[in-house]
Formats: structure tokens, sequence, C-alpha cells
């Protein structure tokens, strides 16, 4: 830690602050100090005051001698920001639900310097479906205390759709999600369950099948005759108690399996 000192002592003098080249050897210190020793740490304040350090050396570089070295760390600094972005998606917590997305953010703030012009639409809605499914996760440990949850799910899928309305997976995903929750309600139903009670959780879960429907058709359109989908319609439709469609898709998911060999 000797030669994080010494720098932070060279650039406090009124010589040294104002040159790129102090500030540069700042955030070279930094970042070396949060790889070797706290790379394990998304929260290192050494890797945030890496950032400041580099981002003041640009600043101050008017005939970018520095440039080159500048972006190529803060490249690296990016990327481990999008990685611990990643990893908070597939630990997901009642504590930590939205830090994904902070992370997210510094990532892209600090590629866009390093790649100027660079679109982020695809990235974001990965992003965005990464949440889905961790949020899914907390979902399915109490499916009826966590339902805010089920909430999020249904948020991120629809965020990553306004980006890429083509976007398969997110189409599915949300269709299949909006699926199991009527399903879910359905279950509840026993023998003890009162009528009025009763018709009250049917109408949910129409309400819940309607809603499946367009993003299930929609996934369907983006990749035809998939089992998958076909089968997802298929359960939707009877759900609905629309025979006929049903029937439909039916045929046509026997004809998927004719063809396969099944």
């Amino acid at each position: 830690m000797a030669a994080r000192d010494a720098v932070l002592e060279a650039v406090q003098s009124a010589e040294e602050k104002e040159t790129a080249y102090a500030w540069f050897v700042k955030g070279f210190i930094f970042k070396e100090i949060y790889k070797q020793i706290e790379k394990a740490n998304p929260y290192s304040e050494n890797r945030e005051l890496a950032v400041e350090a580099i981002e003041r050396s640009l600043e101050l570089d008017a005939l970018e001698e520095h440039k080159g070295n500048n972006l190529k760390a803060l490249s690296y600094i990016a990327t481990t920001y999008y990685n611990d972005a990643v990893k908070l998606t597939k630990s997901l917590s009642y504590h930590n639900i939205d830090e994904p997305i902070v992370f997210f953010e510094k990532y892209k703030a600090l590629d866009a310097v390093v790649n100027p012009g660079k679109s982020y639409i695809q990235q974001d809605v990965e992003m965005y479906m990464n949440l889905g499914k961790g949020c899914r996760l907390i979902y399915e440990k109490d499916m009826e205390q966590n339902v805010a949850y089920f909430d999020r799910v249904v948020e991120f899928y629809k965020r990553a759709l306004e980006l890429n309305p083509e976007e398969y997976s997110a189409n599915h995903n949300l269709a299949i999600n909006l699926y199991n929750r009527g399903v879910f309600k359905i279950r509840k139903i026993n023998h003890n369950t009162e009528i009025f009670e009763l018709i009250a959780i049917q109408e949910e879960c129409v309400t819940y099948f309607k809603r499946s429907l367009p993003w299930m058709l929609k996934a369907n359109e983006l990749n035809e005759n998939r089992e998958e989908t076909v089968k997802g319609l298929l359960a939707i439709y009877r759900s609905l108690s629309n025979e006929e469609q049903a029937m439909f898709y039916e045929d046509q998911l026997e004809s998927i399996l004719k063809n396969r060999g099944e």
C-alpha cells in the first residue's frame, strides 16, 4: 500500500495535481490494488477511486499522451462492472434486487467512453431477462408471500420487450410466467373453497391466461412450429375453454412429433 500512499501524496501537491500523468498513475495503482486484492468485492472503493482518477487524467490529457493506456484501464474496469452485474442477477435476494442495474449502468457509462456510439440495446434486453429469471427464483420460494416478485418478473420482461419486441425468449418466458401464475391460483382450489371465492379465483385465472396469450402468439409468430410454443398455445386455449383453437394446436403438435419420429 506504500505506492498507493505515495501517489495520493503526489497528486495533492500544487505542481502534480493538475497533470494527466499523475492522475494516470493514481488510476493505474488503484486499478491494480482492486485487481490483485479486491476483485471479488463488487463494492471496492479502490475501483471507484481508479475510475475517478482515470477520468480526471483523460480530462487533463490535452495532447492525449496517456489516452491509450487510460482507455485500456477503463475498458478493464467496465468489464468488471458488467461481470458483477451478471453475477448479481444469478444470486438475487430481497436485499440486492436493484443492484445489478446499478452495476450495469456503471459498465455502460465507462464502456461508452471506450466505444463511443456503441448500441447497448441487446445487452439491456439480456440484462432485463436475467433480472426476470432471478426474480422468478425468489417468487418460487413462496408464491403466496412473494407475489411482489412475480410482478417484478412481468415488469422486467416487459422492459426487455419494449427495447426489442422481436425477442423470442422474452415473449415466450413472459407468456409462461403469466400462464403458470394462473395455474398456481387454480391449484389453490380445494373442497374447503367457498363458492364466491371459487368464482373469484376462476375469474383471476382466466385473466392470467388471457394476458399470457398474446405473448405466446407473438413467440409462435417469431419461431413458428416450435414444440414448446405450440404446447404453450395448446395449454392456454384449453384453459380458456376454446376447444377449436386447442384442437388446431393439438394437430400441429402431433405433426411436429410425427415429423421428428416420435
